[in-house]
């Protein structure tokens, strides 16, 4: 979902992948429509791949709808990628369905346990609640009109799982939103689940982030039945439809990139911004887009991924995560600086170089920078001679975005052309010591060491031992 894969580029750091590449990417489109028919194709072709692999993973984007995902195995690997009927297949002699290659065997949900009860908590009228909890859909069809709401695809998600995973419930705290115990949220979580989904098998994660998390719990379970899919009025439905309705279209959700590379985020500016993100599942069951009586264009935005360029965090870029409530905002988790910011630090870290200085080479080795790689950086598009390669870049992911309203705003807090063009040496002061930090509570970010040797992470020491070495 998105013109950038922000996940992709995460994955690809990790140290598993760099060791032994065999990821798939597809993105930027609907894996039950347009991107259907390549997924057909990458799965025969890893069944029958020489690595012989015993497993095969398919993370899709969080807006997708689970059903139309599972019905890819029972269509033709040489077709389109869109649906059949059983008279079809049966008059088709050349017809070879995915399921000779790969066998569905687990629907995994992964639910946020941290903003599940406020998007449930905001069905407020009764037909809201017949619709989605009780029995009589009838009565509240027209609810919404013609277009879905977002909150029956997250029924959709849940009803169709094999397996619920409760994530964030390290984020959970006693007496939020008036609900009693962490304990007590959690067994309203599971209650609720099992009324949605009886069959469902709910786990609570020991650990945060799923740490030391037993994945035979979720895969080679041998859970799905294939049968018992087919004969649910949601597959029958969705075999009936034309043609799969991708998500973006059906529930209203949209995504634009926002990329800037000639001017950093004003902390405060940009925090008062983060302030209104989480409201969006809220805001469009209530059918209400304002707060204290003024638009509230960023209470449509469900979730906000990407790197930023902050004017107090002159070394680094800053990832940002946000979905629904939670917002976190870290310095790059890969450890490496802005390189321009490195480079006018410490310039000479190349060996092969004429004026080669030896502590310089040691930060360079750290994050294993060359003459090379910097040149082709400095080729890049986004290679700025003022700024190198500082830059914001993240996608947002809403319901009915206003995207020309949300640029504007975006833009808004940018630094202004006054502060921006203040004298280098008025920098700090300006970009940061000046500034009220909302998001690191005063701790520095403008040079190399404020993260190397304040976080005290292993690139950090490694690099600081070699320095003395």
């Amino acid at each position: 979902m998105g013109a950038i894969n922000i996940d992709s580029e995460e994955i690809k750091k990790h140290k598993l992948i760099q060791e032994k590449q065999e990821m798939v990417e597809m993105h930027n489109g609907c894996i039950c429509c347009t991107l259907r028919g390549d997924l057909l194709k990458t799965v025969k072709q890893l069944a029958e791949d020489k690595n012989e692999y015993d497993y095969l993973v398919i993370e899709s984007t969080g807006i997708a709808e689970p059903l139309p995902v599972a019905q890819t195995f029972c269509m033709d690997v040489n077709g389109d990628g869109f649906g059949h009927t059983q008279e079809e297949v049966s008059q088709n002699p050349d017809f070879d369905p995915l399921s000779k290659y790969a066998r569905m065997d687990t629907l995994v949900t992964v639910l946020d346990a941290y903003n599940f009860l406020s998007i449930l908590g905001s069905i407020e009228s009764e037909a809201d609640r017949d619709k989605y909890l009780g029995n009589d859909i009838e009565d509240a069809e027209d609810m919404l009109g013609n277009e879905e709401s977002i909150v029956q695809l997250l029924m959709d998600q849940i009803e169709f799982a094999n397996v619920i995973l409760l994530n964030k419930i390290d984020l959970l705290t006693d007496g939020d939103g008036g609900r009693g115990s962490v304990a007590t949220q959690i067994e309203s979580i599971r209650s609720l689940l099992k009324r949605l989904n009886p069959k469902a098998i709910v786990i609570v994660p020991e650990n945060p982030k799923f740490s030391d998390f037993n994945v035979d719990t979720i895969l080679n379970t041998g859970i799905f039945n294939m049968e018992d899919a087919e004969d649910s009025a949601g597959w029958k439905a969705e075999l009936e439809k034309p043609e799969h309705t991708p998500e973006t279209e059906e529930y209203g959700i949209s995504s634009f990139v926002f990329r800037n590379n000639k001017r950093p985020f004003h902390p405060e500016r940009l925090g008062r911004i983060f302030e209104n993100f989480g409201t969006g599942l809220v805001t469009e069951m209530s059918k209400s887009s304002t707060r204290e009586g003024k638009e509230d264009i960023f209470a449509g935005v469900v979730r906000c991924k990407g790197e930023l360029w902050l004017s107090n965090a002159d070394a680094w870029p800053i990832e940002v995560h946000s979905v629904g409530r939670q917002l976190e905002m870290n310095p790059a988790g890969n450890g490496k600086p802005w390189v321009g910011k490195l480079l006018e630090m410490h310039p000479n870290g190349d060996p092969s170089s004429e004026g080669f200085n030896e502590e310089d080479g040691d930060v360079w080795s750290a994050i294993d920078l060359t003459n090379e790689t910097v040149a082709e950086m400095k080729a890049s598009a986004s290679w700025t001679d003022r700024f190198g390669d500082r830059s914001s870049e993240f996608v947002l992911i809403g319901i009915k975005l206003q995207k020309d309203k949300l640029m504007k705003e975006l833009e808004q807090a940018l630094l202004t052309d006054e502060e921006l063009n203040v004298p280098i040496k008025d920098r700090k002061k300006v970009w940061a010591n000046d500034v009220e930090d909302p998001f690191f509570e005063g701790q520095l970010l403008w040079d190399l060491d404020d993260v190397w040797v304040k976080s005290g992470d292993e690139e950090g020491e490694e690099r600081e031992n070699s320095t003395e070495d």
